[in-house]
């Protein structure tokens, strides 16, 4: 609980998005919202500044007969195994929590309401969304415990983290994993997983059996470098891309607004160095691994405006040689050879509207011969 108080703010980049945090049994969630809000207290006791998280809890009650439950906990294989031990206690359990939540946001819920409540918990949740001026922030959830609920078939955007508290493997561990992988823009270009389980064993494991891939080729396809390893990174990227602006300019070391003929080839190296320094910048600074001094390291290396300016001359870089490709009569030229990325400027929503947006400007075409 201290360690996800100590870094929840990183992790969610100062609470724009927010966390689940899975627990072993459904008897260790309705304990620890108790004593997660005692430990709140005390903080915000020696710390006025210090603001509570809104922290909820889920796990099914026991269905007793009731069908819609039954057929819920047909994919809640741990929260199933629970409820045929002391039922009651579960009960009385899961009341206190729905009670607590009802005293929290005004609702009126309760175990025969159960299926209300978990739609009010996963809209809050999704509520993340809109900003606190649009949404006062004591609406909203900012970690939820449970122990299967929400880790399969539950997707929101603005959820970006997992506190890993119990043990997962294969499937489960893919389905979990990827709660927090919806990617938004660039502010959350990946998912941040925080494992108490010391898991990596079975986590290599589940990448390498749903990549397809082994060893670290899976890790690569999968997994963020460390955020002191990006910094790394970061650096020698910013170097490359100030040696070669200041080669060209003498001591100015920003960037230059290159100008290409038809003789152009291979971007110059303060192209490509300048899209390694969008890429870094982020998972340098805002993952919970970042420390002071990763961040202190990516600020210094280059203020915000400087990469701006980079990416600025990448894009205008990189349109033009693009346009330039296919022109060519020779396969090995190098134009030929070169691999823009434009998804670190630039975002789309790929929902119902946009898909069938695009399904009825290709139909607009009519059928094409094949080559």
């Amino acid at each position: 609980m201290e360690a996800i108080l100590d870094k929840h703010d990183a992790a969610t980049n100062q609470r724009r998005f927010n966390a689940l945090w899975p627990r072993p049994a459904s008897t260790t969630p309705s304990s620890t919202i108790h004593l997660f809000k005692e430990i709140q207290a005390k903080r915000q006791a020696e710390d006025e500044n210090f603001q509570p998280l809104n922290v909820a809890c889920v796990f099914s009650p026991p269905a007793d007969g009731n069908r819609d439950i039954a057929q819920l906990q047909e994919d809640l294989p741990q929260e199933l195994a629970d409820n045929r031990k002391e039922p009651n206690k579960k009960k009385e359990a899961l009341a206190a929590i729905i009670a607590d939540y009802n005293a929290r946001y005004g609702t009126n819920f309760d175990l025969v309401t159960f299926d209300g409540y978990y739609q009010d918990i996963q809209q809050r949740i999704k509520d993340q969304k809109y900003p606190n001026r649009d949404l006062p922030h004591e609406k909203k959830i900012d970690l939820t415990i449970v122990v299967d609920m929400l880790l399969t078939g539950f997707d929101s955007q603005y959820l970006n983290t997992l506190y890993v508290d119990k043990n997962l493997k294969h499937h489960g561990l893919i389905q979990a994993f990827s709660r927090t992988n919806r990617v938004l823009n660039d502010a959350k270009p990946y998912g941040n997983i925080l494992d108490f389980r010391a898991q990596k064993a079975a986590v290599d494991e589940a990448i390498t059996l749903f990549s397809g891939e082994a060893g670290e080729r899976a890790r690569e396809i999968w997994l963020v470098d460390p955020a002191p390893v990006v910094a790394e990174k970061f650096k020698e990227a910013v170097a490359a891309a100030r040696g070669r602006s200041c080669s060209r300019r003498g001591s100015n070391a920003g960037p230059r607004r290159w100008r290409t003929s038809r003789a152009t080839r291979p971007a110059p190296p303060s192209s490509s160095a300048s899209r390694r320094c969008s890429a870094c910048a982020p998972s340098s600074t805002s993952t919970p691994t970042s420390t002071p001094e990763t961040r202190r390291t990516v600020e210094q290396g280059m203020p915000e405006d400087d990469l701006r300016a980079f990416r600025g001359v990448y894009l205008d870089l990189a349109q033009d040689l693009k346009a330039r490709q296919g022109k060519s009569a020779d396969p090995n030229d190098p134009l030929e050879q070169l691999d823009f990325e434009f998804v670190l400027f630039d975002s789309a929503l790929i929902d119902y509207d946009y898909i069938m947006k695009l399904i009825a400007r290709f139909s607009e075409k009519g059928p094409r011969s094949r080559r």
